[in-house]
């Protein structure tokens, strides 16, 4: 199906959010108060108490410009606008379920964990309703989604001074949003994360009492079909940690309420195996401390605490070069509890806004629960990527499919031919370690004034010069820099235009050449390096976009019933053959037999035979030949 995306996003907040720069932030959550602070990031200025949240606020986090607080008295969520600091949406969930943490699990659906009604929530972010309840284990707190799975802790408490049933993690496919393994793993498992060496990190709090506390390392590639998830090394860090995290360089930060004068860290090596502070030998911290916000931007550590329980709060930052505090802020609120960062918006930035036009092609589908969020804006900015690893989730990667096709348009400023590489286009190319050689997965570029008149870039299939999906991303952080950041770049003045608006990539399909072990394309990001803000006033001179080669595009719809359409391009006025084919190699067809002029051209098929018979549903290939030039492309019908 040919799809066409406006960036409406979810709440009114996202409409107005063009309109104000907003700096990098922090959210900080006050539970005693039941309030909501923020602090400036750069200028380390705090806001108290900005707004007001519902009962017992149990989490906060920032996810697509927006705040999100979780309420586990009053069972809803608050959607805060950082540009009004209002809320602007109160999502209500069952009343007595108890809401405790929140997992985004697509561009318009997140999950929530029920305490009380042992549930996990799905939540359409579009309407603010309940699309299902999904039942898991006893009393879930945590839940964290890595690529098309989510992971829920089931606590076990099973109430004041009963022991705790058996801990466990309910692994769900978000696809299909039903429990397709349940996990044993120690007591009281309130947290988990994801670490980078693939595994996810349970934190097990344990009783308070004679068993102390654990983190479970969970493995998703085991048994025979290396696809059953399992427990496969366990920490033993002793006290009552609350939650982990690990950063890129693998080493993991567990923290603990503490003794009522210092909130405890306990850290360990993900890849050493090995436990370096535990119970005995903790980072002492901020008292009565049970949240941490990793910064990767920072290389640090940021702990929200409370003075005594329920007294001023303040927010740490501990450096995790030094493995030392080296800031603490001023009050912040009253009980303060947790905290989230916001990453700064702006108002014109060098990405690609909107996506103007997307015909999947075969085998599409990897990341299309997160689009178009995916593909728009930044990547993922984390420093642990590398030619070795690529950014491969579908959280931040779509999948064109087999010769599928994605424009994307800039609507706040527009790319500019000047000095070097114009724009970066970012794909999860990655090299291998066994043979030193990229997993190419090409794509055609193509760029356009109007987003009817493309010009491609000139390529070559023997050794993929002028494709993307060929150069691995070296670094998110410094994208803008294209000495460093890696990714595939082209120049304006190799296709002769001054400026662009639109940017097309066909995955290379039917005449790929990239290898057996190589596959479809897979859209990170598009940035512009040069580029002006506001829109270009004068009239697009088509005459100057004429297509360099000869191109044949996956039709659109596809699958189809009962028509679809095939755009073409001709590098020069050529005899044009367009036939189509059975999987017999029986011509049905002939949609387009004579001289084409030079540019661009689209024939439509009904799904008829030379004697307006219907065919049958199933795969058909249709050709384009024009001179030495031939290619070929699959179709699907379905009836």
């Amino acid at each position: 199906m040919k799809i066409f995306f406006y960036l409406i996003l979810s709440f009114f907040l996202l409409v107005t959010a063009v309109h104000a720069d907003i700096p990098r932030m922090m959210y900080i959550l006050n539970g005693s108060a039941e309030t909501v602070s923020k602090m400036t990031m750069d200028n380390i200025s705090v806001n108290q108490n900005i707004l007001a949240t519902g009962a017992i606020p149990n989490q906060i986090v920032a996810h697509n410009g927006l705040i999100y607080v979780v309420n586990s008295g009053t069972d809803n969520i608050q959607v805060i606008s950082p540009v009004t600091d209002e809320v602007v949406e109160t999502i209500a969930l069952p009343t007595g379920s108890n809401p405790w943490a929140i997992a985004f699990t697509g561009a318009s659906k997140a999950y929530v964990t029920n305490y009380i009604a042992n549930t996990v929530s799905v939540i359409d972010l579009t309407t603010g309703t309940i699309i299902k309840d999904i039942p898991v284990g006893k009393s879930p707190e945590g839940v964290v989604v890595l690529n098309n799975q989510a992971f829920v802790t089931n606590t076990g408490y099973a109430g004041w001074g009963a022991p705790y049933e058996q801990g466990t993690v309910s692994v769900i496919d978000i696809l299909a949003d039903s429990v397709t393994h349940t996990l044993a793993v120690p007591t009281n498992p309130q947290s988990i994360t994801i670490s980078p060496d693939g595994n996810l990190h349970v934190t097990c709090t344990g009783n308070y009492a004679d068993q102390f506390g654990k983190i479970a390392a969970i493995n998703l590639y085991t048994g025979p079909a290396w696809n059953t998830p399992a427990v496969v090394d366990t920490f033993v860090v002793g006290g009552s940690p609350a939650k982990t995290i690990v950063t890129d360089a693998g080493k993991a930060y567990s923290v603990a309420w503490g003794d009522g004068a210092n909130g405890h860290l306990y850290s360990y090596d993900v890849f050493a195996d090995t436990v370096t502070h535990n119970s005995d030998n903790p980072i002492l911290v901020g008292p009565n401390v049970s949240d941490l916000v990793y910064d990767k931007k920072e290389n640090a550590i940021w702990i929200p605490y409370m003075a005594f329980w329920g007294g001023d709060g303040f927010v740490q930052k501990f450096d995790l070069t030094s493995e030392s505090i080296t800031w603490n802020s001023p009050v912040v609120g009253n009980g303060t509890s947790a905290a989230t960062t916001l990453e700064p918006m702006l108002t014109v930035t060098p990405w690609a806004d909107v996506v103007a036009e997307f015909t999947p092609g075969i085998g599409a589908g990897f990341g299309a629960n997160y689009f178009p969020n995916n593909i728009l804006g930044a990547p993922t900015p984390d420093p642990a990527i590398s030619a070795y690893n690529p950014s491969t989730s579908p959280q931040e990667i779509l999948s064109l499919g087999h010769g599928g096709e994605i424009v994307l348009e800039f609507t706040d400023n527009y790319i500019t031919d000047e000095e070097g590489i114009d724009f970066t286009v970012f794909e999860n190319v990655f090299l291998s370690f066994m043979s030193g050689l990229p997993y190419i997965e090409a794509g055609i570029v193509s760029v356009s004034q109007d987003g009817e008149n493309f010009v491609t870039f000139p390529y070559d299939t023997s050794d993929f010069s002028g494709m993307a999906g060929v150069t691995p991303t070296l670094s998110t952080l410094d994208y803008a820099d294209p000495t460093l950041s890696g990714g595939d770049q082209f120049d304006l003045a190799d296709v002769d235009l001054a400026w662009a608006k639109y940017v097309k990539i066909t995955d290379l399909g039917d005449i790929k050449k990239e290898g057996s072990w190589n596959g479809d394309f897979d859209l990170d990001a598009v940035v512009a390096i040069h580029s002006e803000e506001g829109q270009f006033s004068e009239v697009v001179d088509n005459s100057r976009i004429q297509p360099e080669i000869f191109t044949l595009a996956q039709n659109y719809p596809n699958p189809f019933n009962p028509e679809t359409t095939i755009k073409f391009s001709a590098a020069q006025a050529a005899e044009v053959t367009i036939n189509i084919y059975n999987l017999q190699g029986q011509r049905v067809k002939t949609l387009v037999s004579g001289i084409q002029s030079a540019g661009q051209h689209q024939v439509a098929w009904n799904g008829r035979d030379y004697d307006e018979m219907p065919v049958a549903s199933g795969m058909y290939i249709y050709e384009l030949q024009a001179g030495q030039f031939i290619e070929a492309r699959q179709m699907l019908l379905l009836k």
